[in-house]
């Protein structure tokens, strides 16, 4: 069983983060806080999924990957079709809409 320190660390982390971020842009403590908190989150997302792609931390000789890093590749690989289309869109509009 982890320790009570252990699972009040991210809290911790992101209160002083969100301190911080507050202090320097001026945002609410609130706003701030779910900011801090998120990108925690993703941070340990990016680092497991890094770590169980093929020649990762967990899956060295690229043998074992887990089903969910397939699916999370190719949502990142439509996210980046999305964007793309998004950024070559506005584009086409900004250079359509000049006068």
């Amino acid at each position: 069983m982890k320790s009570l320190a252990l699972r009040l660390f991210p809290w911790i982390l992101s209160t002083l983060l969100a301190v911080g971020l507050s202090a320097v842009s001026g945002m609410s403590f609130l706003v701030s806080f779910v900011i801090a908190t998120l990108a925690i989150f993703v941070n340990g997302l990016v680092a497991t999924l890094e770590d169980d792609l093929p020649g990762g931390f967990n899956n060295p000789d690229g043998s074992k990957t887990p089903p969910y890093v397939r699916r999370v590749v190719w949502m990142v690989r439509g996210l980046g079709l999305v964007l793309g289309i998004a950024l070559l869109c506005a584009l086409v509009f900004s250079v359509w809409m000049r006068p």
